[in-house]
C-alpha cells in the first residue's frame, strides 16, 4: 500500500508534530511505503495573504507527488475548524488524485462549527465531506457530532493518537506527603482560555486557604499567559507558582516523571488531548474534565477525578482529595501506565492499515452493476487489491 501523508512542518507545536512521526515510522516499519509532504505550517500567526500563498504551494506540490506516485490513500492530518476547513476545501478542490482516496485526520474539531446554520459554512463542509473517503476523528463524542452534521456513517472511523512511552523514573513517590515534601501540581499546554489555566490558579488559591501546600509548575505558552501571571500577582500566589515557557516534548517528559498530580480541566475541542496522555504514559494521576477522548479511555478514580469546566472550588475539592489520598493516587499510577500502552505505535498503526484498508476496498458502485465495468475501466485500487 502506497500513503501520502500531509505532515506538520519541521517546528511546529501541538499534538499533531508529536504523535505522527513515530507513527509514519512505524507505518514503514509494517511495510507500507510512505512519503511525507508538509501540510501545516509552523507560523500559526501569518495572515491572510501568507496562507494563501501556502495553500498554492502546497496544491502545486500536492498535484507534483500525485502526479509521480501511484497512491492508495492521501492521509491529511488537520482540524475541523473555519481556517483549517477553508484550507481543506481549497486544497482538495485544487488537486488532481485520480482513484486515491483521501482520509482527513481531525485532530479536534469545533461542535458549534458543525453544527452552524450558515449556508456558507455548511456548503463547504458538506463539499469537504463529500471527497473525503473517509474521516478519522479521536472520539465518540466527536463521531456523534459529525453523524449530525449529515456525515454518512461508513466514512467515519474512531482513531488514535500513538502516545510516546515515558521512561523517565517517577521521583515523586505516592506516599502520603512529610512537612519537608511539596506536592507539585502540573498544568501542560497551550495557555487559550479554554484549557482551563485561570481556573486552576483560581482553585490553587483555595487549595492554600485550606492549609494545603503545593507547587504549581505551568508548562507552555500561549496568549492567555499575560493574564494568568496577572491572575496570579492577584491572588498573591507568587512563591507557589512557576512558569516554564514553552518545553519541548522530549524535556516535557522529566516534569511528567516528577510531577505530583496533573491538573487539566480542559474545554478545549482538541480531540485527543495529548497533555492527559502523555501524563498517563508517565504513570501520573490526573484531574481533568469529561470531554473527547478523556471521556471514552479514562474512569473515575481508577484513571482520574472528574472536574466541571470553569468551577475553580469544585477543581479545588479534587486537588485535595487527590493529594491526601497516597493509595489513590498510587492505584491511578499503575493504572495509567497500563492505559498508555494501549497507544503504543505498534498498536496504532495496525488500527490505521485497517482504517486504510477500508477506505479503499469501499464498494463504492453497486455490486449488480460492477460486472458490467470493463476491467480496464475498474478502480485502479481493487485491481492492486484482487491480485494479491
Amino acid at each position: 500500500m502506497h500513503i501520502l501523508v500531509g505532515m506538520p512542518e519541521e517546528g511546529s507545536r501541538g499534538g499533531s508534530s508529536n504523535c505522527e512521526p513515530p507513527f509514519v515510522r512505524e507505518l514503514c516499519r509494517l511495510g507500507l511505503e510512505v512519503e511525507e509532504q508538509i501540510y501545516t505550517y509552523a507560523d500559526t500567526t501569518a495572515g491572510l495573504s501568507t496562507r494563501v500563498v501556502r495553500v498554492m504551494r502546497t496544491v502545486k506540490n500536492f498535484r507534483k507527488k500525485l502526479r509521480s506516485g501511484s497512491f492508495d490513500v492521501v492521509h491529511l492530518n488537520t482540524s475541523f475548524d473555519t481556517k483549517a476547513l477553508i484550507r481543506d476545501f481549497f486544497t482538495l478542490s485544487l488537486i488532481r488524485r485520480n482513484d486515491t482516496k483521501i482520509f482527513l485526520k481531525f485532530h479536534g474539531s469545533d461542535a458549534n462549527l458543525l453544527a452552524s446554520k450558515n449556508w456558507v459554512w455548511k456548503f463547504i463542509s458538506r463539499r469537504l465531506f463529500a471527497q473525503a473517503a473517509g474521516i478519522g476523528v479521536l472520539s465518540s463524542e466527536e463521531r456523534a457530532n459529525f453523524l449530525r452534521a449529515g456525515v454518512l456513517e461508513q466514512k467515519l472511523f474512531v482513531v488514535c493518537n500513538v502516545v510516546n512511552a515515558n521512561t523517565s523514573a517517577r521521583k515523586h513517590n505516592t506516599a502520603p506527603f512529610s512537612s519537608s515534601s511539596v506536592p507539585q501540581l502540573l498544568f501542560i499546554g497551550r495557555f487559550i482560555p479554554e484549557k482551563g489555566l485561570a481556573d486552576v490558579i483560581r482553585a490553587c488559591k483555595l487549595v492554600l486557604d485550606r492549609g494545603v501546600m503545593f507547587k504549581l509548575i505551568c508548562l507552555g505558552d500561549g496568549p492567555a499567559r499575560r493574564d494568568a501571571e496577572r491572575e496570579v500577582a492577584r491572588l498573591d500566589l507568587h512563591d507557589y507558582v512557576q512558569f516554564t515557557g514553552y518545553i519541548p516534548e522530549e524535556k516535557a517528559a522529566a516534569f511528567y516523571a516528577s510531577g505530583t498530580v496533573l491538573v487539566f480541566p480542559t474545554y478545549h475541542f482538541e480531540g485527543f488531548p495529548m497533555t492527559i496522555f502523555n501524563a498517563a504514559a508517565a504513570g501520573l494521576p490526573i484531574i481533568t474534565t469529561r470531554i473527547r477522548a478523556a471521556a471514552d479511555y479514562l474512569q473515575e478514580p481508577d484513571n482520574c477525578l472528574w472536574a466541571t469546566p470553569e468551577m475553580p472550588a469544585m477543581l479545588a475539592d479534587k486537588i485535595i482529595d487527590l493529594l491526601q489520598n497516597a493509595a489513590m493516587r498510587e492505584t491511578m499510577s499503575q493504572n495509567n501506565r497500563r492505559l498508555a500502552a494501549r497507544f503504543s505505535r505498534e498498536r496504532v498503526a495496525l488500527d490505521y492499515v485497517k482504517t486504510y484498508e477500508a477506505i479503499v476496498e469501499a464498494d463504492e458502485v453497486p455490486q449488480r452493476l460492477r460486472s458490467k465495468i470493463p476491467e480496464d475501466r475498474k478502480p485502479r485500487i481493487l485491481q492492486g487489491r484482487s491480485a494479491e
